[in-house]
């Protein structure tokens, strides 16, 4: 029983170290909050990027640029 519940706590925690994605801070150009994208991404701050509260108030029922 011990052994069983041994394997499985290990299997357990490699499975949570493995499964978290890495990922990168990118500011808004708007407000400056932090936006966090995966780090595979080929975004970077040379972007516009914009946090959801400023993209709906700059663009807002836009269908292109907008969330709506």
């Amino acid at each position: 029983m011990k052994k069983t519940l041994c394997i499985l706590m290990t299997a357990g925690i490699l499975f949570t170290l493995t499964a978290c994605a890495k990922t990168k801070a990118l500011h808004c150009d708007n407000c400056g909050k932090e936006i966090t994208v995966k780090e595979s991404s080929d975004m970077d701050n040379s972007w516009l990027i914009y946090c959801e509260e400023c993209n709906e108030e700059l663009f807002g029922e836009d269908p292109l640029l907008g969330n709506g």
